[in-house]
């Protein structure tokens, strides 16, 4: 009993006080309370102040208690002692029997730094919403025209990717790595009357309807598995939230492509080919974004073409869009 109220006094001594005391002031209240402890009894009653137990009561019972703002740190020891750390500084209360005895410590780490980079979690997982599009040159540029077969409709040519929670590794508490696993969707909506088509040597060609039939809607969809790596950095703003920004490079795989149309004749038909239309199976990017806490702003530009070289045109695909991460 005794061990448990000395060590809740010393929290409470510590943390009370104000923000604006500097830390070698608290160190010496540290000595202070090593000096009164040592004239404290067994059969002695330690009266706590209204507020000091107030705090007693809020402490949770786990094995680390942190004060975040005032940088102490409260532990449990062995059986028979307690560490509370103040920066590189601190007192272990050891007892034994009716005797405790309480020592100052020095410590080459501070308890702050290992915390930091425990603390950081990057934003990337969660849902992404935008348009995607291609182009005939990398970073979503147009050195040469797209042929017109290929013209898209932008406002309807969409993405959707579903991103897992991600795994983080924190250089600094503001800093770190981050890195998940996703599925990305892409409907490449057709703004001309026609799809397309693979003949007969794998080679992506244009396939226009029947005399008389208009494609009410002609697109090609396809799905990846994708894999991003970023660097993440936090700016701290108000009430600790903080400005993200991250970079970083992607790779994906292909799982699956379809083409569907849309059309009437003698009602309304809907046609799909499944195929894998000379896609490059695998493909690879950066990407990068831009947001305050949950809410980001990303862009990705693959760097490696959208067809199989030789088997379609020189097209590089890029999408930009919203995210709502999940990260916390």
């Amino acid at each position: 009993m005794k061990r448990t109220l000395l060590t809740v006094a010393i929290i409470a001594a510590l943390v009370i006080p104000s923000r604006a005391q500097e830390k070698e002031e608290k160190i010496s209240q540290l000595e202070n309370l090593e000096q009164q402890a040592e004239q404290v009894n067994p059969p002695d009653t330690l009266i706590l102040e209204e507020e000091i137990i107030e705090y007693a009561e809020e402490i949770p019972d786990n094995d680390t208690i942190w004060a975040e703002e005032e940088n102490i740190e409260y532990e449990e020891g062995t059986d028979d002692d307690t560490v509370i750390r103040i920066g590189r500084k601190g007192i272990r209360i050891i007892t034994d029997d009716d005797d405790t005895e309480i020592l100052i410590e020095d410590y080459t780490d501070s308890p702050k730094t290992r915390r930091s980079s425990r603390s950081f979690k990057g934003h990337l997982g969660g849902i992404e919403i935008g348009y995607n599009n291609f182009s005939t040159g990398q970073w979503g540029k147009n050195p040469v025209p797209v042929e017109d077969w290929l013209d898209l409709n932008t406002a309807r040519s969409s993405s959707f990717n579903i991103i897992a929670p991600p795994v983080s590794l924190g250089f600094t508490r503001h800093f770190g790595l981050v890195t998940t696993l996703g599925i990305n969707f892409n409907n490449y909506r057709f703004d001309g009357n026609n799809s397309i088509i693979t003949d007969e040597g794998g080679v992506v060609v244009p396939l226009y309807p029947e005399g008389g039939i208009n494609y009410e809607k002609s697109k090609l969809a396809t799905v990846y598995g994708v894999l991003p790596v970023m660097l993440e950095l936090q700016l701290p703003v108000t009430h600790g939230s903080t400005i993200n920004l991250g970079a970083g490079v992607i790779g994906a795989v292909k799982l699956g492509s379809h083409t569907k149309v849309v059309y009437y004749d003698d009602g309304k038909q809907k046609d799909k080919n499944h195929d894998d239309f000379s896609l490059n199976v695998l493909r690879y990017g950066v990407t990068a974004r831009v947001g305050y806490e949950m809410l980001q702003v990303y862009g990705t530009c693959y760097l490696s073409q959208m067809f199989e070289s030789g088997k379609g045109p020189e097209l590089y695909p890029f999408e930009v869009g919203i995210a709502l991460t999940i990260n916390d």
